[in-house]
């Protein structure tokens, strides 16, 4: 097994372990979630420096041979997001030693840091589309749990909006998955793309490549499957709303990314001009959404909305120059979004 691929899920796993064992040791937890966010950064630029030299990096967890096991890839993107992952996570547990209240501190916040890291990095380096799903469910959790933390009526409300489309994405994701293995017999990303880029059956290919755009649209908070993001992002404190802002929806756009220049680009015509439309509609909203606001944490929101719109326009172009952009624009965003949300 290739440990340079594991290690930025175990670390947060570790962590989150040790932090419910610190239970009530609030100071343990908050220099463990440190420490270990800390070594989550640097396995990510240990991969990212292994990528780098060596190429794609891949490994069949449990030795079960591809495509029937649990595969881990890593190439330069995915690379670039888990180091991205470990350097916000750092940020918002170094913050969080000085904002976070004590009481969100007593009811789990540093273990549920860690394991929505581990959740988003899991994301980012399963070459499956199940444990895409797995690992999607397991941020989605963690997040949840983070929404609510506190108990506060516009926490709660924002939660159960949150949680309510989230689930719905779940549920269309979790369809696309069992009719994908129907249609192709297998979810390893690399031999679904040798299966349906040679299908047989081009219209089912396409609604599949649709349903999916709609359940990663909506972990993505593209147009019009948006408002569940302004309704809950400014409820949290400002430590939780950073690491939603930076790294959550991000998480729906490397899917849409992943699943759209690798699987589904037999009917680009089609399916991409729908993803720029999408994207055009998504820039537009967003801003015109955070022009009625009043509140700084509303108004970062809805610019989140919009540009979404940006990153995934790139793909709608689908030409390496657009894609590069794209990916720049994700890393740019990150970065700065967590920023803002404190």
């Amino acid at each position: 097994m290739n440990l340079i691929l594991v290690l930025p899920i175990l670390i947060p796993l570790f962590t989150a372990i040790l932090s419910l064992l610190a239970w009530k040791r609030r100071h343990v937890q908050r220099w463990l979630s440190v420490v270990g966010t800390a070594a989550l950064l640097g396995a990510g630029l240990w991969l990212l420096g292994a990528v780098w030299q060596r190429g794609i990096q891949a490994t069949q967890v449990g030795n079960w041979p591809a495509p029937f096991g649990i595969t881990l890839a890593a190439d330069l993107f995915s690379a670039i997001m888990v180091v991205l992952a470990g350097l916000m996570g750092l940020a918002v547990a170094v913050y969080s030693l000085a904002s976070m209240d004590a009481r969100r501190e007593a009811f789990g916040y540093y273990p549920l840091l860690n394991i929505l890291l581990m959740g988003v990095c899991g994301a980012f380096l399963t070459g499956d589309m199940f444990n895409l799903f797995v690992w999607f469910e397991v941020m989605l959790i963690a997040s949840f749990v983070l929404v609510a933390l506190g108990g506060e009526r516009a926490q709660l409300e924002g939660a159960v909006k949150y949680v309510t489309l989230n689930l719905m994405s779940s549920a269309l994701f979790l369809s696309a998955v069992g009719i994908l293995y129907g249609v192709a017999g297998t979810l390893n990303m690399a031999d679904l793309a040798r299966v349906l880029n040679g299908s047989e059956q081009p219209g089912l290919v396409t609604t599949l490549s649709m349903l999916l755009l709609v359940a990663f649209g909506i972990k993505a908070a593209v147009f019009p499957l948006f408002f569940w993001l302004p309704a809950s992002y400014h409820t949290p404190p400002a430590a939780v709303s950073a690491i939603f802002a930076g790294l959550l929806t991000k998480v729906g756009v490397y899917a849409l990314i992943r699943v759209f220049t690798l699987l589904f680009v037999g009917n680009v015509g089609f399916t991409h001009t729908v993803i720029l439309v999408v994207a055009g509609l998504t820039m537009v909203t967003g801003v015109l959404g955070a022009a009625a606001q009043g509140e700084f944490r509303r108004i970062l929101s809805f610019h989140i909305v919009s540009q979404i719109g940006y990153m995934i326009v790139g793909l709608g172009l689908f030409t390496p120059l657009a894609l590069t952009g794209s990916v720049f624009y994700i890393i740019h965003h990150i970065i700065v979004k967590t920023t803002c949300s404190w």
